[in-house]
């Protein structure tokens, strides 16, 4: 008997990570809805939900296999008043994929379809760090 895994041990990639804080933890795939890559299926029907929002959804699975890269340069922006308050620029690139491994899927795994599939966004923006964190734009 194949088992699925629980969906609290699958992992989920995709979403806008907080401001506040730092970019690139581990389940933030920037410029990708939340949960957003990985295997999906069509949205189930929801009773008292309209036919319409299930038709026009998808529900994301999670998978058993993650794999991110997050890559940030920071730089020094051309004004003296920002780089005496520690106010600086920063370009980011992140990646990655997620594959369903459980009730059976490992016999249709294939690396290059993994690697095929790979999802990644670039960006830049500013970063201004407080004495208690950092908020990143």
């Amino acid at each position: 008997m194949e088992l699925s895994s629980p969906v609290p041990d699958r992992f989920y990639l995709g979403g806008l990570s907080s401001p506040v804080c730092s970019l690139g933890v581990i389940s933030s795939l920037l410029g990708f809805k939340t949960r957003g890559v990985g295997p999906s299926e069509p949205r189930r029907s929801v009773p008292g939900e309209s036919d319409a929002a299930a038709s026009t959804g998808r529900d994301y699975l999670g998978g058993d296999l993650a794999v991110s890269a997050f890559a940030d340069l920071s730089f020094d922006l051309p004004l003296k008043l920002f780089r005496d308050n520690g106010i600086h620029g920063h370009a980011f690139l992140c990646a990655g994929n997620l594959a369903k491994l459980s009730e059976g899927e490992f016999k249709n795994f294939s690396f290059p379809e993994f690697r095929r599939t790979f999802r990644s966004s670039a960006g830049v923006g500013i970063v201004f760090p407080t004495s208690l964190f950092r908020i990143e734009s």
